[in-house]
């Protein structure tokens, strides 16, 4: 090998795993000193490893060094936590004050350990170097750093919130290029008449006692490696609904697909109140719990407890959004038209039945381009300890969905392992993350008080049933041997809002509620050993 030409040779490294450049590279200087400094050799990996959707502004400046370190984070993440292996606790890192902000300074006089004490949500977008946060009135975006390097967070972008004064949650983040972000936020406001700022009169729809307004705002974050960071907005949609019917939504390009209680609605996202327009379809089932939505290959999925709807995004008719604002009240009509459904159901493969009560749907991401997507859903059952009291556990059973919409007949909806978290009937995955063919994680939460609250956090890493597999049969497999990655700062009065976690960084950055302190706070875990930089 050292004879070929170097053109060859880094030719031939850049098809090779991770691992095997790693270890290619030990072979001898040569090598060491061709693979070391190839940036571009490294840039290829990360587009092999992060797909199409990778925001390569995350690796803007970066080294070869600090690219082959952003590599081979998978690699540490499985070695650190492996099966068996207890670790120290990371220290965590908090979000600094901003010197130009006056309200900020004074606050640090009151609340020294918690600059930003009424953040509402937090989004770590993929990669791991920026990260969203949200409150009443403000949303801001973090650098912290590439991979492979510890630096305090840089605010680099704020932006004023148009919102009704509410807590703002992040419903959906997308890559959109590599250097755009999508944030589709959204907000509950149950009061029978909207803000001024809406331009809504209350005559122009039907506010009852069991009506609630969801209020979506898509906006566009770019994130370029030079130049200025910039916010827009892209479109804003109101949603008066029934009450107790939750909105769930996902982007796919331009598209946002809502799952509002039975019916599905269909937005095209325009910041311009002419192009904007929404279609809505009520669903043929009429379960909705653990329901939630994405889209794959053209078609809008929801999912729920029962069993799989896609509705075909091609060939809708649509109609203006007009003033905004969409009536999907219970009994309220159709908007436009949806073509039918295709429909799939989950198969009873399992001893136990599903209930309809069934939740905590957690969708495989990210999702590829075609071929098998899984998700997981909670399932519960009934068991009896050792006092021989009966109390209700949960497993949870994850599906492979192949879908090919060339060929419907073709479609398959397969359970293929039902496993469960620990021997406590209170602990909940939260989020699924892809490490490498073969091989995923799961962050889950252990919860207080007999399940109201979440409080310390867990990682496990499990080979995952890739390709087409077939059922397991019905025996409840373990997670295997978990890690404990952060404990809550205080066991009486805190409990998890949110968890975003990136092994390609190592970064974890975890929303804490402390209701002693009556606020929220953001902590940033780092996983690895860094380089502390200026």
């Amino acid at each position: 090998m050292e004879k070929l030409p170097t053109e060859l040779r880094t030719l031939i490294a850049k098809e090779l795993p991770t691992r095997d450049i790693c270890r290619l590279q030990q072979t001898c200087k040569a090598f060491y000193d061709l693979i070391e400094g190839d940036s571009e050799l490294w840039r290829e990996r990360l587009r092999r490893q992060c797909g199409a959707g990778v925001l390569w502004s995350s690796f803007s400046g970066c080294t070869a060094s600090e690219l082959r370190r952003a590599c081979t984070g998978i690699l540490r993440f499985k070695h650190r936590y492996r099966p068996g292996n207890r670790l120290a606790l990371p220290i965590p890192r908090l979000l600094p004050y901003n010197s130009g902000d006056d309200d900020l300074q004074a606050q640090q006089t009151q609340e020294l350990n918690n600059p930003y004490p009424d953040i509402s949500a937090t989004f770590l977008v993929p990669e791991g170097r920026f990260l969203i946060t949200l409150d009443k009135t403000q949303l801001r975006v973090w650098d912290l750093g590439p991979p492979g390097s510890l630096v305090e967070p840089c605010e680099v972008v704020r932006y004023e919130l148009n919102c009704a004064d509410m807590m703002p949650e992040i419903a959906d983040v997308i890559v959109a290029d590599r250097d755009t972000v999508h944030l589709l936020i959204q907000e509950y406001y149950s009061q029978p008449t909207l803000p001024q700022s809406f331009g809504i009169d209350r005559s122009e729809y039907n506010f009852g006692h069991w009506s609630t307004f969801t209020l979506l705002h898509r906006l566009e974050i770019r994130l370029p490696g030079r130049g200025l960071h910039s916010v827009r907005e892209l479109g804003r949609l109101c949603v008066l609904h029934s009450r107790g019917s939750e909105i769930c939504a996902t982007q796919d390009g331009p598209i946002v697909a809502f799952g509002v209680g039975e019916r599905v609605l269909i937005w095209g996202a325009s910041d311009s109140p002419g192009k904007s327009w929404v279609a809505s379809a009520t669903r043929t089932s009429h379960s909705t719990a653990g329901q939630d939505v994405f889209c794959h290959q053209g078609y809008a999925f929801v999912v729920d407890s029962h069993g799989l709807q896609g509705f075909e995004l091609a060939g809708i008719t649509h109609r203006p959004v007009g003033n905004g604002l969409v009536d999907l009240q219970y009994g309220g009509p159709d908007i436009g038209n949806i073509p039918p459904p295709l429909q799939w159901t989950h198969q009873q493969t399992f001893e136990d039945t599903f209930r309809p009560w069934a939740s905590d749907f957690m969708l495989h991401k990210p999702v590829a381009d075609e071929g098998p997507l899984f998700y997981d859903i909670r399932h519960p059952q009934l068991e009896i300890d050792a006092t021989q009291r009966d109390f209700v556990s949960y497993a949870y059973v994850r599906f492979c969905f192949c879908f090919r919409p060339d060929s419907p007949s073709a479609n398959s909806l397969l359970p293929t392992k039902r496993y469960r978290t620990a021997t406590q009937p209170c602990d909940t995955p939260h989020l699924h993350f892809a490490l490498d063919e073969g091989v995923g994680g799961y962050i889950w939460y252990d919860c207080l008080d007999l399940g109201v609250g979440r409080g310390n956090i867990f990682v496990s890493i499990l080979e995952d049933d890739t390709d087409f597999p077939e059922a397991s049969g019905p025996d409840i497999e373990s997670l295997g041997d978990f890690s404990e990655i952060i404990a809550r700062p205080n066991p009486e009065s805190t409990a998890v809002l949110n968890t975003s976690v990136c092994p390609l960084s190592g970064r974890v950055v975890v929303l804490w509620d402390r209701e002693s302190k009556e606020d929220r706070l953001v902590e940033i875990f780092d996983l690895y050993e860094y380089s502390l930089t200026t």
